[in-house]
């Protein structure tokens, strides 16, 4: 385990929990309700690869245009439109994804990938190419294949999944057992407020903290974790 090469999200703390990373060439599962700060982490894990570690990186969003997605990170002191202009960073947006049909997104994704060198790629959210299935089968064979394909491009991706209220399968239900690793983000009550907690769940190939940790967000930083874990 020791020998396995990581990619550092540069979240230190999260690093840690993940013993140095996520696994270089996997595809993570990043699930989470609203308000929990899944796009913050992955935006987080596409800006410190290109700034930090020399490591170009690709943002797909369906859920958003990139340049609402752009002007939200600003509200958190960070420039995505100037590492874009520097090359490091692509944003590709596919509001009206049934406008031009699911394989062609796919086949899209990949090739501008391929074509601008990623070694880090966001997709979010797979929630939104899961809607657009109507059957379970239908939808874990196709995210299946994602994943495969996801592997011939040599990007270590995180792929972002909405978790409905209330609801314990993540996502579709589907997705958590084909991606290789899933990091969990929640809200709960406590004292009449809200408050964020993570834990990793399953990484594929590699040990790691399995426990409950606090988190917050803050301007500037983004997620900052507690580094002692919860005690329950």
């Amino acid at each position: 385990m020791t020998n396995i090469e990581r990619a550092r999200i540069g979240i230190a703390e999260l690093d840690n929990i993940l013993a140095g990373g996520l696994p270089r060439g996997s595809v993570t599962l990043v699930a989470g309700g609203p308000g929990t700060g899944k796009t913050i982490l992955a935006v987080q894990f596409i800006l410190n690869g290109a700034t930090r570690y020399s490591e170009k990186g690709m943002f797909v969003t369906f859920n958003e245009s990139s340049k609402i997605l752009k002007q939200n990170m600003l509200s958190l002191g960070w420039n995505l439109g100037e590492v874009e202009e520097q090359g490091k960073v692509k944003l590709l947006d596919f509001i009206a994804m049934n406008k031009v049909g699911l394989q062609t997104v796919i086949d899209t994704i990949l090739e501008e990938a391929r074509a601008f060198e990623a070694k880090r790629l966001v997709i979010d959210s797979i929630t939104a190419i899961s809607m657009a299935l109507s059957e379970k089968l239908e939808a874990r064979t196709t995210i299946s294949i994602i994943q495969r394909l996801l592997r011939k491009i040599d990007c270590t991706t995180i792929l972002i999944s909405e978790k409905p209220w209330g609801e314990r399968s993540l996502g579709s239900g589907v997705e958590e057992f084909v991606a290789d690793g899933v990091i969990l983000l929640e809200t709960l009550p406590a004292k009449g407020e809200l408050r964020r907690r993570m834990a990793v769940v399953k990484m594929r190939g590699t040990g790691h903290d399995m426990k409950f940790y606090q988190y917050t967000i803050s301007s500037g930083e983004g997620i900052i974790i507690t580094p002692y874990p919860e005690v329950v």
